[in-house]
């Protein structure tokens, strides 16, 4: 293919809808508003967990330990 030709095939999107609660990993989810795109937050109807795909992946917490156990 030459550089002024540009590819047919779509770009892979990341989905706007997760497809599993990241804590439960419940499939049991739904928008918490009515519009669902990539600002939307999520609720678990397992267990109850809300959160936002793009603020999730950009705020990394370890699961054990933190700042007052030092991981014991």
């Amino acid at each position: 293919m030459t550089a002024h030709m540009k590819s047919t095939a779509p770009e892979p999107e990341s989905p706007l809808s997760p497809l599993a609660c990241p804590f439960c990993q419940s499939a049991k989810i739904r928008a918490a508003s009515v519009k669902a795109d990539s600002s939307a937050y999520w609720r678990c109807e397992a267990c109850g967990q809300m959160w936002n795909v793009g603020r999730l992946k950009a705020s990394h917490r370890p699961q054990f330990g933190g700042r007052w156990n030092n991981g014991y």
